[in-house]
């Protein structure tokens, strides 16, 4: 079995949606900082007798840069389309880091490795490739992870993680393709704890790439419902190979380092739906 989880260049199809009242999303001029390390760690259910809880699935790490054109990923006050979430070629304005004489690298407890240079702006490490582990998730980055090798902004460390108990989910798939089909209402409830912000996606991928995703922010809440309200943003109905859907908890902010570089540094866990063989 594998993730279909991919980590590529972003195919981004309209930006019509709705995060003010003008039908358009505003995504501003880009976050403050110019950097990003992310952390994710990707879930799935797990379970020991009666309890469920969530257990490491996969393990990424990513570093982009993009002076005055980092990707935004501010969360939107509901629902919006054409927001990506996930670590890609930084945006596509991405430049190699100053100074950078070797690979960056990274660690978190015992685990460490390099980030590999995946274009310009954006180093990249699957640490754990469809692990399919029922380690618990928050003991994989207790303490965050840290930058120990990336020129001016070695030193970043990402906040520690919080804890995910367990998602459920009513989505059952009677052919036996483990598939989310278009217009599917899926049901969300999950338990967890000491996370800033916790955001639905729903993501239609084709050949590793993005081809539509409505986010929708519901921090502060303990389930969800995907409906024709979601379904609905969507523009149109591409043909893909596979809808998926993320319940991502994640707590993030931005450090300014000694010689005065911003970098945003963000911890994710994710749950995921579809696992497809």
């Amino acid at each position: 079995m594998r993730l279909q989880r991919f980590i590529v260049p972003v195919v981004m199809v309209g930006m019509a949606g709705c995060k003010g009242c003008d039908g358009t999303i505003n995504l501003g001029q880009g976050p403050e900082a110019d950097a990003r390390l992310t952390a994710d760690v990707y879930t799935w259910e797990c379970q020991d007798g009666d309890y469920l809880y969530e257990g490491v699935f996969g393990f990424d790490v990513a570093l982009e840069y993009a002076p005055d054109g980092l990707q935004d990923r501010a969360l939107p006050g509901g629902c919006v389309y054409g927001l990506s979430m996930f670590p890609g070629d930084a945006g596509g304005m991405g430049e190699d880091i100053p100074g950078l004489d070797a690979a960056p690298r990274w660690e978190s407890g015992d685990l460490g490795g390099t980030l590999q240079r995946e274009g310009a702006g954006f180093y990249y490490a699957e640490a754990f490739s469809n692990v399919m582990s029922c380690q618990p998730s928050e003991d994989l980055i207790e303490e965050g992870v840290t930058l120990t090798e990336g020129a001016g902004f070695s030193g970043a460390t990402t906040p520690a993680p919080g804890y995910i108990d367990w998602v459920e989910t009513s989505f059952e798939d009677e052919d036996g393709n483990n598939e989310l089909s278009f217009g599917e209402t899926v049901e969300l409830e999950w338990d967890a704890e000491d996370w800033d912000e916790v955001w639905i996606q729903v993501r239609k991928e084709r050949e590793g790439q993005n081809y539509g995703a409505v986010t929708c922010n519901v921090s502060g809440e303990d389930g969800f419902t995907v409906d024709e309200d979601v379904w609905g943003l969507f523009q149109g109905n591409v043909n893909v190979e596979v809808i998926n859907l993320y319940v991502g908890f994640q707590n993030s902010e931005v450090v300014e380092l000694d010689d005065g570089q911003k970098i945003e540094v963000v911890s994710r866990g994710m749950h995921v739906l579809v696992v497809a063989d």
